[in-house]
């Protein structure tokens, strides 16, 4: 679904990295291996599952870093919340044409269970956040990598951090104008096969059809890839860098930053650190 391209901005793919999510890290100074797991932030609980190999590699590490840090205050939760929500009280009716709201309406009514009044409590967010929720819906029951982790990491009493502000992530979701949102939205409503082909391939490891749909569905927005992955892969490896030279981390972010020439792991290995796939 290309409304939920911003939850799939993470698959990005080359052909040598085909099938496989997790690496070891070694640092520099020779101390405890790190890991790098690529992420899906959102799929259905019955199709969840953390390998024996990834619980190990878990485990293994005192500090779990992602691309946020999950753990917030209630003001800064608030916060979060309120930079979610469209401007001046708009609502999605009011940044839409009559032709697309109805469809919009139509598609949460039919295909997502939600009620009317669902709807219009929902409306209020930008597109991109109305996406993510109306997606939460239609699958029902779902799990997230991240939240998963964050528990564990909890339970087991490890360090948490973000690699960069959940502020810094806002503001690179609002570098994408609210009319292209609606774009996406709209498309991913003519075309919801997209996103059920996009979750089969992450389950398959197929990195190389989920970068070619990745591809393909940003390519009518300028600057996407290089505000979505590049430049904040750039933005994270003197932070990862720094962290694995510290102890064991578990770093966990989307796998689209892991490949390409602009990825984490070739930039990870460009700063001189050897980065190797787990077979799981």
């Amino acid at each position: 679904m290309k409304q939920h391209l911003l939850w799939f901005l993470f698959i990005s793919s080359v052909a040598n990295v085909r099938g496989q999510l997790l690496y070891t890290i070694q640092p520099k100074n020779g101390n405890s291996i790190s890991y790098l797991y690529g992420t899906i932030h959102m799929m259905p609980e019955d199709q969840f599952q953390l390998s024996s190999s990834l619980l190990e590699a878990f485990e293994s590490c005192s500090t779990l870093a992602m691309e946020v840090d999950l753990n917030m205050d209630f003001s800064a939760k608030i916060a979060l919340a309120q930079q979610t929500i469209l401007p001046n009280g708009q609502t999605l009716k009011d940044i839409t044409t009559p032709e697309q709201y109805t469809k919009i309406v139509r598609y949460c009514l039919d295909s997502c269970g939600m009620t009317k009044k669902k709807i219009k409590r929902y409306s209020r967010l930008k597109p991109f956040f109305f996406s993510s929720a109306m997606l939460q819906d239609q699958l029902k029951n779902t799990k997230s990598y991240e939240l998963e982790f964050q528990k564990l990491a909890e339970k087991a009493k490890k360090t948490m951090m973000g690699l960069e502000s959940i502020q810094v992530q806002m503001e690179t979701i609002n570098t994408v104008p609210l009319n292209d949102q609606v774009s996406m939205l709209m498309d991913g409503i003519q075309n919801p096969q997209q996103y059920d082909g996009m979750l089969d391939a992450y389950l398959a490891e197929d990195l190389d059809a989920l970068y070619k749909s990745v591809i393909a569905e940003s390519q009518n927005f300028p600057n996407f890839i290089e505000n979505f992955l590049n430049r904040r892969n750039r933005n994270w490896i003197p932070v990862i860098s720094s962290q694995v030279e510290r102890g064991a981390t578990f770093i966990a972010v989307g796998a689209g930053h892991l490949p390409g020439e602009q990825g984490v792991i070739t930039l990870l290995r460009n700063a001189g650190y050897t980065v190797t796939p787990v077979v799981q």
